[in-house]
């Protein structure tokens, strides 16, 4: 059979990239198989795109198959892959194929050092952006903004890299501030990040806002949290579901379920209530302010496609209650079942739960799971919990699991109370126009 004219070619590379924006994974697959029957002209740009398929789709083992099979690949063929392997938290695979391409450009750097931020693991990424100054690479705000989150609990390497942002003028980037922003407050320096949102003047986005509500709730500022969302009203900024989830926490960190339930009534009518974030964010709500987990499961059950750390919520939400640990193991099982592999901040919860049952059998297989799991060697949380379990100081462990839970934005208020009244919802009852929830 005669192979495609230039026109029809076009209209097929036209079609790909629609399959890609769309994620229309099953016709993306009929795409490629014209193109493997060699009914199109092949060529390094349209493999990429079916690799970039692939990987859009969350489909790894397809996209290794499309890259292998590429005669000439370049540094697209590359940073696609590697990208895929780091969106599936596999950093070590992503580095050698890192290594395999001839000369890595910007992105490539960029790639590989977000993979290992996103796994909190420090020293790899560092070496990687040393290794980027030495040979002279320009970075740019994706750099800093990645290398600052792979120091995640290092203040003294942030600050240093701080200064080290401000020399090179990549303080003008919002991102850059944003991740600084985040850190600092995690690292317990609020007034390092209250100084930097006040000199971003107008170059603020909804992430700045979103990431200095949480800063305040993560502090136990609660009230100033919620006003800074009466802020982001006020001057019509973009409210999305992020947005939510911070003032969410602020309700947690002011322990004001019945505010909280006034806000999640509101985002019940636009439907929001089943998004990942905000489903975190209420099950946090829940568990802490109200003690409940027959809430929190009814909001489980609603979210379309739970992630990790609604999973991590969950289990953290039954570790609370000495009651419950046979449910937090339960849950940690079903999670696995699903598909879903244990970070550290599930171990440390799960671990917490384990030490009520009074079964050291149960801590040790514990134990020799997170050894498997690969828990990278800066996530001491799960060591922390078990030493502390192990010396009988139960109290000391679920702190542990407090502290890694303030490490997700969306369950960042480490309290467990009974509600105390609606303090909140005064700063935010004059906005509960439908307006202030259209995300349209």
């Amino acid at each position: 059979m005669n192979q495609i004219s230039s026109s029809p070619l076009q209209h097929f590379t036209h079609l790909l990239k629609t399959c890609i924006s769309q994620r229309d994974l099953l016709t993306g697959k009929s795409l490629h198989t014209l193109y493997i029957k060699s009914l199109i002209n092949p060529s390094t740009y349209l493999s990429n795109h079916f690799i970039l398929l692939y990987s859009k789709c969350r489909r790894l083992a397809a996209a290794r198959n499309a890259f292998d099979v590429v005669p000439h690949p370049n540094v697209f063929s590359f940073n696609t892959i590697v990208s895929a392997y780091a969106k599936e938290s596999q950093p070590l695979i992503a580095h050698q194929l890192f290594d395999q391409i001839p000369q890595p450009d910007l992105v490539s750097y960029n790639t590989l050092i977000s993979a290992y931020a996103d796994r909190g693991e420090t020293q790899p990424a560092l070496h990687l952006f040393m290794d980027m100054r030495d040979l002279g690479f320009d970075m740019d705000g994706f750099t800093f903004s990645a290398v600052i989150t792979a120091a995640c609990k290092d203040i003294s390497l942030i600050r240093q890299l701080h200064k080290l942002a401000i020399s090179g003028g990549f303080n003008a980037y919002t991102s850059v501030n944003n991740s600084l922003i985040t850190y600092y407050s995690k690292n317990g320096d609020l007034e390092a990040a209250k100084s930097i949102f006040n000199d971003m003047g107008s170059n603020k986005d909804e992430v700045t806002w979103n990431s200095m509500i949480v800063a305040h709730s993560q502090h136990r500022e609660g009230l100033t949290a919620l006003a800074l969302y009466r802020e982001m009203v006020r001057l019509e900024l973009p409210i999305d579901t992020f947005s939510f989830a911070s003032v969410l926490t602020a309700f947690t960190c002011l322990e004001d379920l019945r505010g909280g339930l006034q806000f999640h009534g509101q985002l019940i009518k636009k439907g929001f209530h089943q998004n990942t974030h905000i489903g975190s964010g209420l099950i946090d709500l829940y568990s802490k302010c109200h003690g409940d987990m027959s809430d929190c499961k009814k909001v489980f059950h609603e979210i379309i496609e739970p992630d990790l750390v609604v999973w991590n919520t969950m289990v953290s939400g039954y570790s609370q209650n000495d009651n419950l640990s046979e449910e937090a193991l339960s849950c940690f099982i079903q999670m696995q079942q699903e598909g879903y592999r244990p970070d550290d901040c599930t171990f440390v919860c799960v671990i917490s739960a384990s030490s009520n049952l009074s079964s050291p059998s149960q801590g040790k297989q514990l134990h020799s799971l997170a050894l498997k799991s690969h828990i990278p060697s800066n996530k001491i949380s799960v060591d922390n919990a078990l030493i502390t379990i192990i010396h009988g100081n139960l109290e000391l462990a679920l702190k542990a699991a407090e502290q890694c839970l303030i490490l997700e934005p969306s369950n960042a208020a480490p309290v467990k109370p009974p509600s105390k009244g609606s303090r909140g919802v005064a700063y935010i009852e004059d906005f509960w126009q439908e307006e202030v929830l259209d995300m349209n």
